[in-house]
């Protein structure tokens, strides 16, 4: 069968959803413990971790230290014998990469090209194109893909498997598969005397406005849920406690994906620090115009990073005084500094190969521009979170952390930390149910799924 057959879905746009299902269950796959179903879906995971790896390279151009690939590879969780057989040969395939190696097989430098031959959703698909995914796993990225299009009972959405030209037995398996990895849900629903499937992206698609569908629902904890949505789209990087609202119930919104939250952790001078921030999945509607799909977080990290260190130092021992006017100068100028501190309070951000350090004299570094696009969509979302803050020059150059953020919980690890409240997950559940509806109604004049 061809990896893009989906009924009567164009193929431009089955493969840009196939790719991100892909960038999906990269995401989902350091929760993945089981190692039966890692080794199933083998192909599927090599795929999202050379594309990960291919994210942090983009920027830099052709890069002729071999160092810094092999570094990025461990970041993404390849190993140096994988990036030289498997990694590097499949991204030159699809037109992603190009390298050179030398007598011995070493690389000697690698040019990139994300974003440049495709966005990276298309990228993805390429990639996945090249590596031959089993029907197996096929049916899982399809299973993912329809749930994050709409609830469906699971007959429906076994039906929908089965109508991209897999097999019964293949769609049962891709669905098996999408809720042993936990990115697709099952909610029962007494009306139908059935499951529903979905998967926490579905809020993600606009297929179905979030705020019209949340205001015809009943009153009470509705007019809550609404306004914890609003808060989400219109302040990006909100705190929990700004966003305000009921506990369980914000609790019960991030569980399923009705807002996505992140958190930094620090742990720096031994006191234990972390800060969470909320953002809307409406986000994802722009996935297709973007260069970087904003399923790899690298917006939200950018975000949470410059934001911790304005709200997490301590008064009088340095912080970023106006993240607006940082960010502007680092935008303007391509880079910010010099400063000591530079050196060592950006390693997440350098990971991710949004910024780079650069040394400079008497231990002080500059931090340099790598991936515009994220720290410019940073900007707009610092400026929605912020309010229009002054940006004068004065203090766009005060880069001390005195907390330095360690780590950062992304929105699939945040879902999977968080206990099942009764209450709230069945106001939750109600809500994916009546979406279900909904979506039906859309789907009769917007097929995402073919006839």
């Amino acid at each position: 069968m061809s990896i893009s057959n989906s009924g009567n879905v164009s193929p431009d746009a089955s493969q840009r959803r196939l790719g991100r299902a892909v960038l999906f269950l990269q995401q989902q796959a350091p929760l993945i413990t089981n190692n039966v179903v890692r080794a199933d879906i083998e192909t599927l995971l090599l795929t999202g971790s050379a594309m990960d790896l291919a994210s942090r390279l983009k920027g830099f151009g052709r890069i002729d230290r071999p160092e810094l690939v092999r570094q990025f590879a461990r970041q993404s969780g390849v190993p140096e014998r994988q990036l030289h057989s498997q990694v590097l040969p499949v991204l030159k395939q699809a037109d992603v990469i190009d390298y050179k190696v030398d007598v011995d097989g070493g690389l000697t430098h690698l040019e990139e090209f994300v974003g440049v031959t495709g966005n990276i959703i298309a990228q993805t698909f390429r990639v996945l194109d090249r590596l031959g995914p089993t029907n197996a796993e096929l049916a899982l990225l399809h299973s993912i893909e329809i749930a994050s299009w709409a609830p469906l009972t699971q007959a429906q959405h076994l039906d929908q498997i089965t109508r991209r030209g897999l097999t019964e037995s293949e769609a049962q398996e891709g669905l098996k598969y999408s809720l042993a990895i936990s990115i697709n849900q099952r909610i029962s629903s007494t009306d139908l005397n059935e499951q529903v499937v979905f998967n926490p992206h579905v809020w993600g698609t606009g297929q179905v406005s979030i705020a019209k569908f949340l205001r015809d629902l009943p009153p009470n904890e509705r007019d809550a849920l609404l306004g914890i949505c609003e808060g989400a789209t219109k302040r990006p990087g909100s705190t929990i406690e700004r966003l305000g609202g009921d506990a369980s119930i914000v609790k019960s919104a991030r569980k399923v994906g009705l807002i996505q939250a992140a958190t930094v952790k620090s742990s720096t001078g031994g006191r234990n620090l972390s800060q969470t921030y909320v953002f809307s999945p409406l986000i994802q509607t722009e996935d297709d115009q973007a260069t970087t799909t904003e399923a790899l977080h690298f917006r939200k990290l950018f975000l949470a990073h410059i934001l911790f260190g304005k709200e997490k130092a301590q008064a009088g021992y340095g912080r970023i005084i106006s993240p607006v006017a940082l960010v502007s100068k680092l935008l303007r100028t391509g880079a910010v500094g010099p400063a000591t501190n530079i050196g060592t309070d950006y390693h997440m951000l350098e990971a991710a190969g949004v910024v780079q350090v650069q040394d400079s004299s008497g231990g002080r570094a500059f931090l340099k521009l790598i991936k515009e696009d994220i720290v410019r969509d940073g900007l707009d979302w610092l400026n929605a979170s912020l309010g229009n803050t002054p940006t004068g020059a004065g203090s766009a150059d005060v880069l001390k952390l005195e907390n330095v953020p360690g780590t950062f919980v992304n929105p699939e690890r945040d879902r999977s930390t968080l206990s099942d409240d009764g209450a709230s997950h069945e106001i939750v559940s109600s809500a994916v149910l009546e979406l279900r509806k909904e979506a039906q109604r859309a789907v009769t004049h917007q097929s995402p799924f073919g006839r």
